[in-house]
């Protein structure tokens, strides 16, 4: 019977191999699956000057305008009622992460594994240059793992320790959070690449924004879409916040534990001009979650943020 250390330790170490096999992989694709030039897309000047895209390019910008104003107004308001307040006082946590060393080893290697399964056959579809449409290959997988990855966390962590609490109330504040945000989320992404373009770095774009800007086929477009606005967030809330972050948060503190679970988060969305903003953004979505010790505000609030971009890509597919 092995110890509980040693089943650790195997977990670990198989996590390691799954880490090391999936960048071997990549790596190894040829050449012509690889992104060899900057990705870019242009706007079309006809759509643009036509009445019915004029129409629809005003009502958007007039949109997206008292967005930022509301969202402008609410961080003033949020400053202003806090200024005096301590920022990082919360409330006494009364559920702790209901896993063992051994679980939560096993939980990571197991994720880990489902997205090596995938990135296996995907080289071995390349590999064999079998006649099999990649883009949607890519998002069944994609859809596959995420399936999986969230039916595994809730099995691990369970629904009791989650807190799931959908209501009009809950989706209301997260609004009103994410107003909040969205300010600071726009002044870090002109930071970025203001220091991305001074130290010489090219601007990268993420990979799901390049690949939804691209597609053509409209039910792969949906697919995807689902797969931005709702799956994805869900997903990425319950390992990376629901996860990750109260792993961390078991032995550190909040800002070391979000500032953590937060890099790690952005580093996996692979694109340079998104670091700093998706990391402001998962701090946030760590403090919202440390407030309320429930797994849905950060939900919610990640999947307005993702239906406000997918929006805006949408506007500009159109007139692309």
């Amino acid at each position: 019977m092995l110890k509980p250390h040693t089943k650790r330790n195997i977990f670990i170490l198989l996590s390691i191999i799954c880490v090391i096999s999936i960048i071997f992989i990549e790596s190894s694709l040829p050449q012509e699956h690889k992104k060899t030039q900057q990705f870019t897309i242009q706007l079309n000047t006809n759509k643009i000057l036509d009445n019915q895209y004029l129409f629809l390019i005003g009502l958007s910008s007039a949109v997206y305008l008292i967005i930022i104003f509301l969202g402008l107004f609410s961080l003033i308001k949020f400053i202003i009622y806090n200024f005096k307040k301590p920022l990082f006082v919360f409330p006494k946590q009364n559920k702790s992460l209901p896993l063992s060393q051994v679980s939560a080893s096993q939980l990571i290697f197991l994720i880990l594994f489902i997205i090596l399964f995938f990135y296996l056959i995907q080289w071995l579809i390349i590999f064999f240059k079998l006649k099999i449409n990649l883009i949607g290959f890519n998002l069944s997988a994609n859809f596959l793992v995420e399936t999986i990855a969230i039916l595994l966390l809730i099995k691990y962590l369970t629904t009791g320790y989650l807190n799931f609490k959908l209501s009009i109330a809950n989706v209301t504040n997260a609004t009103r959070k994410y107003l909040i945000i969205l300010p600071v989320i726009i002044g870090t992404v002109l930071i970025n690449n203001f220091v991305l373009e001074k130290i010489g770095i090219e601007i990268s774009v993420n990979p799901a924004i390049e690949l939804f800007l691209k597609i053509k086929s409209l039910l792969w477009l949906s697919v995807l879409t689902f797969q931005i606005v709702i799956l994805g967030p869900i997903a990425e809330e319950l390992f990376f916040r629901g996860f990750i972050y109260k792993l961390l948060r078991k032995r550190c503190g909040f800002l070391v534990s979000a500032a953590a679970s937060s890099v790690l988060f952005a580093a996996l969305h692979r694109s340079n001009e998104d670091i700093l903003p998706i990391s402001v953004l998962a701090i946030a979505l760590c403090y919202v979650y440390e407030k309320t010790n429930d797994i849905t505000s950060p939900i919610l609030l990640h999947v307005i943020h993702n239906s406000l971009s997918v929006s805006f890509l949408l506007l500009f597919k159109i007139l692309a």
